[in-house]
């Protein structure tokens, strides 16, 4: 499938509306600065907390603050927006705009009905955590490399190592696969986002379930 790129303009097709603007096609030339939101999760508080936001020069990003698998990383600067019709406007990494276009074009066109869309957000959720109990890794929604679809109707939960009566919803709506908008193994969102490279936190091994989830790994 061919999704075609323009500048500045949008173009409709049933259920999406299309805006392209700074179009990675045009150029990959690296940003002077990075400008991004942050916090850190405490584990201990189960909070966010140390909200900033951040400045510097890209050449001085660190480690951390790139993706590794890909150029993307936990900058603005290298993030594009998405506006699809009837959806708050999300942003996701310059370098898988066309994967997730497609992704979500393929979606749309069936009718499946998407309610919330969330992508780029950044702050540290994951990994190790410091002496006073803060995560210090970005999640890969930092990085617009990871995207949450309807929310509400499909929850992230612990203890699920398989789906039962013992998962603990954490995060987002109860799961039930009957309801319109749920996400399931066979659903056209998995289909689609699996087509182009994304992996479903509803597959992942291990004791969470993450239904709304998509991205590289899964987590």
């Amino acid at each position: 499938m061919i999704v075609m790129h323009c500048i500045k303009k949008g173009f409709l097709v049933p259920g999406i509306l299309f805006i392209f603007i700074n179009s990675p096609l045009m150029g990959d030339q690296k940003p002077q600065k990075c400008t991004y939101w942050t916090w850190e999760w405490n584990t201990k508080k189960k909070r966010s907390e140390n909200h900033r936001q951040v400045q510097k020069d890209y050449s001085k990003l660190s480690d951390i603050e790139k993706e590794g698998r890909s150029d993307c990383t936990v900058c603005e600067e290298d993030q594009v927006w998405i506006r699809i019709n009837g959806v708050k406007p999300f942003r996701v990494c310059k370098y898988y705009e066309t994967n997730i276009r497609t992704a979500l074009k393929e979606i749309t066109a069936t009718g499946f009905p998407l309610l919330s869309v969330t992508a780029y957000r950044v702050g540290k959720s994951k990994g190790p955590v410091d002496k006073n109990g803060r995560r210090t890794q970005f999640s890969n929604h930092s990085f617009g490399t990871a995207i949450d679809i309807n929310r509400d109707l499909n929850g992230l939960y612990d203890n699920c190592s398989s789906f039962g009566k013992q998962c603990k919803l954490r995060l987002g709506g109860e799961w039930n696969p009957q309801r319109p908008g749920t996400i399931t193994k066979n659903s056209v969102v998995t289909k689609a986002f699996k087509s182009v490279g994304l992996k479903w936190g509803g597959e992942i091994k291990g004791r969470q379930k993450d239904f709304m989830h998509f991205s590289l790994t899964g987590y």
